[in-house]
């Protein structure tokens, strides 16, 4: 058995654990969640020592041997953070060779026709969530649809400890780490036994609803 750990970088950083088997035929998500950047520093080299800092406890907790990240795509509509995005990158891979493991970089387009069918969500999404949220909230609707996969209705904050609307970039990692096991690997039988605990009231817009009886 091996273990990968995917990646969607950003201050919100979204990571997915995921066990592969011996023959490589099956995988099991069994963890997912998300790291907060400390951005208090001026120098965003800070920043990328505290997410290699954070990173490395994972990659030695679950013993990783290999990485998957999600590739940035620079837009000329939307520059901001392009910078920081690019360096929070390169300190993931720098941080990868010096505990001399593998990365893949994943394309964006790829991974997401992959899981939804299209790279853009639907005219009916961006008018029921909103053109922004509909790109994360159409993964989600599609990992429901397509793999049974179901996330709750918030993460918990790591300063309060209280309840928070759900980090959606831990939708985007797990479909990624969907389309790596498929795609890169060959796995053929993807399972997730990752507990989702019962909905809360929590503030927030309201996500992808699942069915009632699912």
């Amino acid at each position: 058995m091996s273990i990968v750990l995917v990646l969607d970088p950003a201050a919100s950083t979204g990571y997915c654990l995921v066990s592969i088997s011996t023959d490589g035929s099956r995988a099991l998500i069994y963890s997912y969640g998300f790291i907060d950047v400390d951005c208090s520093s001026e120098y965003s080299g800070d920043w990328c020592i505290d997410l290699q800092n954070q990173l490395r406890k994972i990659c030695e907790k679950h013993c990783v041997s290999r990485l998957a990240v999600e590739n940035f795509f620079f837009s000329k509509r939307y520059a901001n953070g392009s910078t920081v995005n690019v360096e929070l990158r390169t300190a993931i891979y720098i941080m990868a060779r010096q505990m001399n493991l593998p990365y893949t970089i994943l394309g964006i387009s790829e991974w997401k026709k992959f899981i939804s069918g299209r790279v853009t969500p639907t005219r009916e999404q961006k008018k029921k969530w909103g053109a922004a949220r509909a790109k994360k909230l159409a993964i989600q609707q599609a990992l429901w649809e397509r793999y049974q996969i179901r996330f709750p209705n918030h993460s918990i904050s790591k300063k309060t400890g209280r309840p928070m609307a759900l980090r959606l970039d831990i939708v985007d990692v797990v479909a990624q780490a969907i389309y790596f096991c498929k795609i890169i690997l060959g796995v053929t039988k993807i399972g997730n036994r990752v507990d989702v605990p019962k909905d809360i009231a929590v503030r927030g817009k309201i996500g992808f609803e699942y069915p009632k009886d699912g």
